[in-house]
């Protein structure tokens, strides 16, 4: 008889302002996926949006649609072929001891070998750096094969250009502040003396396409015409915080959600309109995921019923698609 498997999602999951955006079908998707047989523990699922949709009994043109819904919401990626990822899945399914993140092996092997595929294995990577040491050695020695291919300049970097990225970061006032994740996962960013080995490897932070995916989404907003040194600290203060925010994917997410409150783009009683600097605060950082600023659920409907998103969503899942 084979080994009954479990994995947990939180009923805190009906709060959750993206979750709650759905529609129907869209969510049906979701609880599908997060339950499909072959989902692996690192929450990663090979297959296509084609074969999903037949499993599920539902109508392709259906499924794509409520597909999208949730791509563009950001509670998955997709490399627009054979490989899908829940981000935080990791986040309430964490390891119970250092063997189970030695089984995690398997199942990453089994992946697909793609850009998503490396993606996977940093966001894991910066999730188990801020577990105990046993959980840390154990992903080290499992997956050194793979983390050699995917930071080959790992120990290369040379300690003056960490310095000076430390030092920037330094200079901004309250920039790391507040950061910690609900979820409980330690923050690792390192101070400047320590060891080179231990300092995770952190991709480097790509300023200008965040800006261009700002400038790109929230264009209810004002333009951010200049990545100027302050705003660099502050981006890669995030940047570091880790959980799936060292992906563009998330930048992205996070900015269609900002895209989606009216009150931030101008529509309340003073006028004011959120500018890039406000939306990295830590604090707004903070209302905003947690859908402060969303419009009711009486004005709800006519937000989804605009065609501007609907178009954006549109252009954006095809565009992966096609890929």
């Amino acid at each position: 008889m084979s080994k009954r498997r479990y994995r947990k999602i939180s009923v805190c999951i009906w709060n959750d302002a993206k979750f709650m955006a759905l529609s129907n079908d869209a969510k049906l998707i979701v609880f599908f996926m997060l339950t499909h047989p072959d989902l692996t523990q690192l929450g990663a699922l090979r297959a296509n949006v084609p074969g999903l949709a037949c499993e599920l009994g539902m109508e392709l043109e259906a499924f794509t649609k409520g597909f999208q819904e949730v791509l563009t919401q950001g509670i998955i990626t997709h490399d627009g072929k054979l490989l899908i990822w829940f981000p935080n899945f990791l986040r309430y399914n964490l390891p119970e001891s250092p063997n189970v993140v030695k089984s995690w092996h398997y199942g990453f092997r089994e992946l697909p070998e793609s850009a998503l595929r490396t993606d996977i294995l940093v966001g894991v990577k910066f999730l188990v750096d801020g577990l105990s040491q046993g959980f840390r050695e154990a992903f080290s020695k499992t997956f050194a094969e793979e983390l050699a291919h995917a930071f080959p300049n790992q120990r290369t970097e040379s300690r003056e250009q960490r310095t000076g990225e430390d030092k920037c970061v330094d200079d901004s006032p309250d920039v790391t502040s507040g950061l910690a994740e609900s979820a409980g996962v330690i923050e690792t960013a390192k101070t400047v003396g320590e060891d080179s080995q231990e300092e995770p490897a952190i991709p480097n932070c790509p300023y200008e396409k965040i800006k261009e995916a700002y400038n790109r989404i929230c264009t209810r907003l004002p333009q951010c015409r200049d990545m100027t040194t302050q705003r660099k600290a502050r981006v890669r203060a995030v940047w570091k915080s880790g959980n799936g925010k060292q992906f563009l994917e998330w930048w992205e997410g996070y900015f269609r959600l900002v895209c989606r409150s009216t009150f931030l783009a101008g529509d309340n009683d003073r006028g004011w309109t959120a500018s890039f600097d406000w939306i990295l605060k830590t604090a707004n950082m903070v209302k905003i995921e947690e859908g402060t600023y969303l419009p009711k659920k009486g004005k709800t409907a006519s937000l989804r019923g605009g065609a501007s998103v609907s178009q954006r969503n549109n252009d954006v899942f095809e565009s992966l698609m096609q890929e």
